[in-house]
């Protein structure tokens, strides 16, 4: 009797075992579904707001202003030095980008001289000083700040700006 026992154990044990061994059919269908979920595409993944979808701070987007399409991008900029935002708003008119302070400050000085502006040097505390022409409330507002830059700048370059052509900056 007891030898009936242990050959039915070992005989459990054996199935088992063999039950619990992975198969490759086992390892395709895992790896298959896995490959399907990831591929699998959101109707909605090609819209900037899909209805429930919102816009991340690194996100870009464009407007019209006084005819030119600009870019807007979402940065957390802070004046350099002891020096204030001129105008108050979210809104602001990069006109240049810089990797140097001394660069920005060449910039600065000339453009304090030749008109009615007056120009900041911000950073995004990642070794980028953005020269800002003006800021405002509205986005729209901004076409007054473009509108004078360029009379009183005529044949500017845009240094470091993407698309050689101003770059409207949402933040603090």
């Amino acid at each position: 009797m007891k030898g009936i026992k242990v050959i039915l154990m070992l005989c459990m044990l054996v199935t088992l075992m063999a039950g619990c061994k992975p198969t490759e059919k086992g390892y395709r269908e895992a790896y298959d579904a896995a490959k399907s979920k990831r591929e699998q595409k959101d109707p909605d993944e090609d819209l900037l707001t899909g209805g429930h979808k919102l816009l991340g701070l690194e996100s870009t987007n464009w407007r019209v202003i006084e005819g030119d399409s600009l870019q807007v991008q979402h940065l957390f900029l802070k004046p350099i030095g002891d020096v204030k935002w001129p105008q108050s708003g979210p809104y602001r008119l990069a006109i240049a980008m810089f990797k140097m302070t001394t660069n920005a400050n060449s910039m600065l000085e000339d453009l304090k001289k030749k008109g009615s502006l007056k120009p900041v040097i911000a950073t995004d505390g990642k070794d980028s000083y953005y020269m800002i022409a003006g800021s405002a409330t509205y986005v729209d507002s901004l076409g007054n700040v473009l509108k004078t830059f360029r009379k009183e700048n005529p044949g500017f370059q845009y240094i470091g700006m993407p698309q050689s052509a101003p770059l409207i900056i949402v933040g603090r």
